[in-house]
């Protein structure tokens, strides 16, 4: 009881303590703001009114705050955040300057998330997929990840022990022909069992069995979307037979909807097994091709295995078959195991993380302008703090009322971002179209991952946003306020919101100098040569029956298609390659030079092509020296090869290549490996369009290896889209079931070869110019803030005799000297950002010293016409009507 009471007496003797200390503290702030008045002329009995009244009822502001320090802390909260909607409200337009800054750095930000999330960050679509492990071999002297050939692939799969399946892959397409008109579909030719690796259990039917390996077997397995379309969705359909290039396959079973097989590949429509390559042929199957390496591989690791247990027993196994199979596997010794996200993302991962820094810094520019905002507002609002202050309010309670008004920007500016990221999203996608080379890039949009990062990354910003404000809170003195040193205060934010457009300037510089140095090499890439004439050029593929045309039956369908073709009115010339330049596809066969003959493991090696007579006057491709192929190099002429520039220079340097010899190990099967007289040299044509150097390439005529029909060009003396109808009525008129398709002019297989850097370009010059402008709106309001406080200054020396050019000239030298501090501190980021983007390059250099001066002198340009208007005004200032104010 005793306790009790003196516990009571104690609070009250410390409640009257505090309330005298308030009151007293309430006075003595009464007095200096009265005291300020008088100083300003005012009467002494006005002034102690006009300070009460500018407390706005002391009695009432003291119960306000006892009130409000006896709440609970959810209420506190309620009240903060109406304060804050009613202050926010208030002030209209930085409300809605402050929204749209963030809206713009949070939505550039949220939809490359977005990308990234789709692409690099979202797992694979299937049961446990970290467990999914991509298998490759590794080329010795290529020092690069390569397929595995049948023979390998299958005794990794029956000597390992860490993988509970290993399966295999590859691309092929397909001609339907049960009713027409026939089409063409791209399909995988697969294991049995990939569909219970990947733990994707069939929509219809039992899936595919092991006995579906065996040769002859044809099975198939349809995508749900081809099962709809083709079949109508036949709950029957597993008891049917359908016709898949002239064969009668069985269905296996059809996917569950929304299943594709590789990731990468949407357009996948159907599987089947790899008994399709084991079946018989002119040549030896290639299932026992043990050099011909086809296969991309994956595989699901056994419980506890771990990626690098799993790649040292795969090394064991391919060092073994090296030493067994020497001539064939002595350069692939070892192997590359990784999860199969890595592999999906592993060519694009780099650019979109690169791209999210970037984008980053824009995100940090917008903060630095909110921020801004907020140091001017807080100079506007410093008398309210102090005010608050004298009468009780905490510095605690000022940071959290502005923490309350900065979370409900970063709320807005976040649905703001959101709304135009999945704007931007929209046009960006299709923007991009199917052409760019980008892994579940189409499946990006706004999910709760890319919502939550939003409204994260929106959180954390205004927090960022909101420190400098907060600091000038928690070290101001509402006394020394009163006593009129808001000057002082001002001075200090002046300087603290001139450092942050600095930072801008050099961030700004950063992003610059990273859009150019991509905008080059994306110009680079448009503009260098690519070997071959681009204009006036039809391309298509066509499928052909394996089962109705063997060899000689393809070479003569070829020669009817061809002359029909020729005979097209606009047509001047037609021919037949494989693979096209800028295709990316490249077909790899090592040779021996007989004058310099090697061990198989040791021969060099070279990309080939397959092309028919007038194929290079078709394409553009001029010849330097010999001859080109002609109708008499056939099966029964002497063998012949022609090689590019490139070729000549590397493999046989200052010779002449003309009449020297050389065994390449691509063959027809049943001749084996011939000897070929090189009797032409061509142009470099560019096979892939990243290449830093023309890649060497010798051409077979077609003729003398046939390994199917490849891709029809021609050349067109009038719109190449024109004469489609007219081609595909030709193909018809030769064979009705083999479908036309892949058809693009010249222009767009070319444009369709740097989508990926034109993406990159685009992107990134569009957070340059954002950069760019948000940085002209922090220069501009530092300026007219400085403008606006020196104002009576600028009055008084145009009162002296100070001419307007010199006020103007005065501004923007301030202006100039922001600049060039921002340009000296972001020189180093630009020297990192071109470091970073060096792989990306392609003939520019990443320190290019005009590169770094355009990106500079564009940097300067916009901000001293960001600085004129400010500039202008403080020259115009009226010197008697500043001089009556004051």
């Amino acid at each position: 009881m005793l306790r009790e009471w003196a516990s009571r007496i104690a609070a009250s003797l410390s409640r009257r303590r505090l309330d005298a200390e308030f009151d007293e503290e309430v006075r003595e702030h009464l007095d200096l703001l009265a005291q300020r008045f008088i100083a300003q002329g005012m009467p002494a009995a006005e002034a102690d009114y006009a300070a009460r009244r500018q407390f706005g009822g002391v009695t009432q502001m003291k119960e306000h705050v006892r009130e409000r320090r006896a709440l609970p802390p959810l209420d506190v909260l309620v009240q903060d955040v109406r304060h804050a909607l009613r202050q926010l409200r208030k002030s209209a337009g930085f409300t809605a300057s402050a929204v749209l800054t963030l809206a713009l750095g949070i939505g550039a930000t949220t939809a490359i998330f977005a990308i990234l999330n789709a692409v690099v960050l979202r797992p694979l679509p299937f049961p446990q997929p970290e467990r999914l492990m991509a298998v490759r071999s590794i080329h010795r002297r290529a020092q690069q990840p390569t397929e595995l050939s049948y023979p390998n692939f299958f005794d990794f799969r029956d000597r390992n022990h860490v993988f509970e399946r290993l399966a295999a892959y590859r691309d092929q397409q397909f001609a339907l022909t049960d009713s027409l008109p026939p089409i063409q579909v791209p399909g995988e030719i697969v294991s049995w069992d990939l569909f219970q690796l990947l733990g994707v259990p069939p929509e219809v039917g039992g899936g595919f069995q092991p006995d579906d390996e065996k040769p002859g077997a044809n099975a198939v397995m349809l995508s749900d979307e081809l099962w709809r379309s083709r079949f109508n969705g036949d709950p029957q359909i597993v008891r049917r037979r359908v016709h898949i290039n002239g064969k009668l396959f069985r269905v296996a079973g059809v996917a569950p909807p929304g299943f594709h097989y590789p990731v990468e590949d949407a357009a996948v429509q159907l599987w089947i097994t790899l008994a399709e390559d084991a079946g018989p042929s002119e040549a030896t199957p290639m299932t026992e091709q043990r050099g011909a390496r086809v296969l991309e591989s994956i595989g699901r690791l056994k419980p506890g295995v771990t990626p690098r247990q799993a790649q040292a027993e795969l090394d064991q196994i391919a060092g073994a078959l090296a030493e067994q199979y020497p001539d064939e596997n002595k350069n692939v010794a070892t192997t590359l195991v990784q999860p199969e996200l890595e592999r999906l993302t592993g060519n694009s991962r780099k650019g979109f993380w690169i791209l999210l820094g970037a984008v980053g810094l824009v995100l940090l520019i917008a903060c630095a302008n909110v921020a801004n905002l907020l140091l001017a507002r807080g100079t506007g609002r410093a008398r309210e703090f102090a005010l608050r202050t004298a009468l009780g309010a905490s510095r605690g309670a000022l940071v959290r009322q502005l923490l309350a008004e900065s979370t409900i920007l970063g709320l807005l500016g976040a649905v703001g971002g959101v709304l135009l990221s999945a704007g931007s999203l929209k046009l960006l996608v299709p923007l991009a179209g199917d052409n760019l080379p980008i892994p579940r890039f189409a499946e990006a949009g706004i999910d709760l991952r890319v919502l939550l990062f939003s409204i994260g990354t929106a959180l954390a910003t205004v927090v960022l946003c909101s420190l400098a404000p907060a600091a000038q809170v928690i070290r101001a003195d509402a006394a020394g306020f009163l006593k009129n040193s808001a000057g002082n205060i001002a001075q200090g934010q002046h300087r603290l919101r001139s450092a942050l457009v600095v930072g801008q300037l050099s961030l700004g510089l950063v992003l610059l100098v990273g859009a150019e140095l991509l905008m080059g090499s994306f110009v680079h890439l448009l503009h260098r040569d690519p070997g071959f004439r681009a204009a006036n050029l039809l391309t298509f593929a066509i499928g052909l029956s394996d089962t109705r045309y063997d060899r000689g039956g393809q070479i003569a369908f070829s020669d009817r298609l061809l002359e029909t073709l020729r005979a097209i009115p606009g047509v001047q010339s037609a021919a037949i390659g494989m693979p096209l330049p800028l295709e990316g596809d490249e077909m790899t066969v090592s040779f021996d030079i007989e004058e310099r003959p090697a061990p198989p493991s040791e021969r060099p090696h070279s990309d080939m092509a397959i092309v028919t007579p007038g194929y290079f006057t078709t394409m553009g491709i001029p010849l330097r020296r010999g001859r080109d192929f002609t109708e008499r190099d056939d099966a029964h002429a002497n063998r012949v090869l022609i090689v590019n520039e490139a070729f000549a220079r590397k493999f046989f340097p200052g010779e002449d290549v003309i009449g020297k010899r050389m065994q390449p190990g691509a063959t027809n099967g049943k001749e084996g490996v011939q000897s070929r007289e090189i009797v032409g040299v061509v142009g470099n044509a560019l096979q892939v369009a990243f290449a830093a150097d023309p890649q060497p390439i010798y051409y077979f005529p077609y003729k003398q290896l046939s390994w199917g029909i490849g891709t029809i060009v021609l050349h067109t003396g009038t719109a190449p889209l024109a004469l489609e109808p007219a081609a595909r009525a030709v193909l018809m008129s030769l064979d009705r079931e083999a479908p036309m398709y892949l058809v693009r002019t010249g222009e767009q297989r070319a444009s369709a070869s740097v989508s990926l850097p034109r993406f990159l370009t685009v992107a990134m010059s569009g957070f340059a110019a954002i950069a760019l402008l948000l940085t002209m709106v922090g220069l501009y309001g530092v300026l007219s803030y400085a403008v606006a406080r020196r104002r009576r200054e600028i009055g008084v020396r145009i009162a002296l005799g100070a001419r307007r050019g010199d006020v103007l000239g005065h501004v923007l030298r301030d202006a100039l000297r922001l600049v060039v501090i921002g340009l000296a501190l972001g020189m180093a980021g630009a020297a990192g950002v071109g470091h970073l983007l060096g792989s990306m390059l392609f003939g520019v250099r990443p320190g290019d010293p005009l590169l770094l001066a355009s990106a500079g002198l564009l940097l300067v340009l916009t901000s001293l016409a960001a600085a004129y208007l400010p500039a202008s005004r403080a020259a115009s200032v009226d010197p008697m009507q500043v001089l009556r104010s004051e």
